[in-house]
């Protein structure tokens, strides 16, 4: 342990039917702080994830938290556990701070997680005024966007299989409207590739599997749910192939069109500019490398580990470079 640098706690619990998309956040929080505050790296060693013998501890439930003693931060990272089916008792000592995710879908349960909190971090920015007209001081709460994970959401040295793809759910009318006219315009099989998540499939169209399907797109087609940056912007830029998507105003804080990413408003003009960059490759992959840019440059889960010890607890935390055992 190293008594200079800050002792956090990570309240998070894996729930293996999820076949660990929504358990990404927390996971590749873990294995950034501990870069940070431990030298440690987790890919090197992946029983460094769940050991609690440096900086960096994760809190489960039911575990005897006395063993641990105090910590100087206790993050909750929430990763829709309302909706999985997770355990929502946990009870998070302060200082603590809690990272929302869909606040979008799940409000009510947000806002009474977000009251427990010292510090909160909004990833859906329209949500923030409305946490504070429901009583959230204004000065608690911190716009944090989703990100993704570089060393799992990379671009694989792979040929080009598909002219599109989709991998998610779907969960609205216009996301099952535009993958329908997809499918019609750019037939599935032939022109795209069309993945759900199968829990029942651990690492079925998730993480590193995802990663390698995004590569072999040209395009990899999003769609939003209530203006939601989502976690799909960040992963797909991270794979360095051109990410169309549907325009949300968090977008336009981060990104610029036609430089970083393609936006569309319509199902028309979605298959409009799809046709217009699979005819001109050259455009297509010139987004597609400064998209990949300004994400390693802004937008890595290692940006936001260290947002997070900066605001929290001012923090200035810097990355070693570490050396890979084999």
């Amino acid at each position: 342990m190293d008594f200079k640098k800050p002792r956090i706690a990570l309240w998070y619990y894996v729930v293996a039917a999820t076949g660990f998309r929504n358990d990404g956040a927390p996971l590749f929080m873990n294995y950034n702080f501990r870069k940070l505050l431990d030298d440690q790296d987790a890919q090197a060693n992946g029983d460094i994830m769940s050991g609690n013998s440096g900086n960096v501890v994760r809190i489960q439930p039911n575990m005897p938290l006395d063993t641990w003693g105090t910590f100087d931060l206790n993050i909750l990272i929430d990763h829709g556990e309302d909706g999985i089916g997770a355990p929502l008792d946990f009870v998070v000592p302060h200082p603590n701070a809690y990272w929302i995710a869909d606040s979008h879908l799940g409000y009510e349960y947000r806002l009474n997680r977000a009251r427990e909190f010292d510090f909160v971090f909004a990833s859906h920015s329209p949500s923030i005024e409305k946490l504070v007209a429901d009583g959230i001081p204004r000065e608690k709460i911190h716009y944090l966007p989703w990100a993704a994970e570089h060393t799992c959401y990379r671009p694989y040295p792979i040929l080009k299989k598909w002219d599109w793809s989709f991998i998610g759910h779907i969960n609205n009318q216009f996301r099952l409207d535009l993958l329908d006219r997809f499918c019609a315009e750019f037939p599935v099989g032939i022109q795209g590739y069309l993945g759900w998540r199968n829990p029942a499939v651990a690492g079925w169209n998730v993480m590193d599997d995802a990663a390698r399907k995004f590569s072999q797109s040209r395009i990899i087609l999003n769609e939003s749910i209530k203006e939601d940056l989502n976690m799909r912007t960040f992963e797909g830029l991270a794979c360095k192939s051109m990410v169309l998507t549907e325009d949300v105003p968090d977008l336009r804080k981060h990104f610029e069109n036609g430089k970083h990413l393609v936006t569309f408003t319509t199902i028309d003009e979605a298959v409009q500019k799809a046709r217009y960059y699979l005819a001109h490759e050259d455009e297509l992959q010139g987004i597609a490398d400064a998209g990949y840019r300004e994400f390693l440059d802004k937008h890595t889960y290692m940006h936001r580990a260290k947002e997070i010890l900066k605001v929290c607890l001012g923090y200035e935390a810097e990355e070693k470079v570490l050396e890979k055992s084999l």
